[in-house]
């Protein structure tokens, strides 16, 4: 018994599916707690996701959640207007979603820093305006409504359903970083991170390897946005805006890039506690800044650091990467 709690303590993907699963349960009764469980699952989602990116390779994105987005429109699309199945939906949702990573991705390749940061801002702007303007394909500030409930069959999703599909994704996003992590894709990624220069001379495709993290990020965030679109049966253009993409950013970071589990500590935290101070809604900026002050003060002077590398397990050098997730 001893050995099985001591391997699900370190294998922290596990640990992650059974605190989901054992916290739905306990308050399945209860719809609201059930939503708030659903929005800490789907911003950890966006915030794993974003951490390929971000975390692994170093890449800047201000526009994340417009692959989110875009997801949820294309289910919203097939769904209401070809009447398409859910996990075809889903699975559209991530190659859409893909595929406009592939668009982000490509001709940035050689920004870096805020000059990255500012044509992924102007991405997701761009996004935003064709979204609310194309009115024969997204029915425009209005939004598509009447998306038909997830089935597979003739059984029809319940809250707790989606809830488990969501930690489905969660989980798929997590393995799939922590297999990055483990193979020759991470430690090119990791070099790419700290010296582009050198990753280049020791013969890594720079050019592959920025796509790939931009368009896996995409798929997985798309995936996402079309199980929303299901779960809430309404799509507009402010299912999702450019705060919420700062907001992921905002969740990586404080959670800390790089790791495994630390973007969704990160992404509860924001979650959660801008809702309980919900009476100071109107400071909640106020409140996400002041802890990224808080935090990026503490990185300065490595307090968070040393946090964040016992809870989330970060390796400290390429050469540890093999001892990194669930080993």
């Amino acid at each position: 018994m001893k050995k099985l709690l001591g391997s699900i303590k370190h294998n922290s993907i596990v640990l992650v599916a059974i605190v989901g699963i054992v916290v739905s349960l306990l308050i399945r009764t209860n719809p609201y707690y059930l939503q708030m469980v659903m929005m800490c699952i789907v911003f950890a989602i966006l915030a794993s996701s974003l951490n390929i990116a971000v975390g692994l390779t170093g890449l800047s994105n201000l526009s994340h959640a417009t692959f989110f987005g875009i997801g949820a429109f294309v289910a919203a699309i097939l769904s209401t207007r070809f009447h398409v199945p859910f996990y075809i939906n889903m699975v559209a949702g991530g190659l859409v979603a893909m595929s406009f990573g592939f668009l982000l991705g490509a001709p940035t390749l050689r920004l870096k820093g805020v000059f990255l940061a500012l044509v992924t801002f102007a991405f997701g702007g761009a996004m935003r305006v064709i979204e609310m303007n194309w009115m024969s394909l997204t029915n425009g500030p209005m939004g598509i409504r009447n998306i038909d409930g997830a089935k597979i069959g003739s059984w029809v999703f319940s809250n707790m359903a989606y809830i488990y599909c969501a930690l489905a994704i969660l989980i798929l996003t997590l393995y799939i970083t922590d297999r990055i992590v483990k193979s020759k894709v991470g430690r090119a990624f990791f070099a790419i991170k700290y010296d582009e220069t050198v990753a280049k001379s020791m013969g890594i495709n720079i050019t592959k390897y920025k796509i790939g993290a931009y368009v896996l990020s995409a798929c997985l965030a798309g995936m996402a946005g079309a199980m929303y679109a299901h779960y809430v049966s309404y799509v507009s253009p402010d299912t999702v805006t450019m705060a919420d993409s700062v907001t992921v950013l905002c969740m990586v970071v404080l959670g800390g890039s790089g790791t495994l589990v630390g973007p969704v500590i990160g992404a509860v935290i924001l979650t959660l506690v801008p809702e309980i101070f919900r009476f100071a809604q109107l400071y909640r900026i106020v409140f996400v800044g002041v802890v990224m002050i808080v935090v990026l003060i503490a990185r300065e002077n490595n307090w968070w650091g040393t946090i964040s590398n016992k809870l989330a397990r970060k390796p400290k050098s390429v050469a540890e990467q093999e001892k990194w997730g669930g080993t």
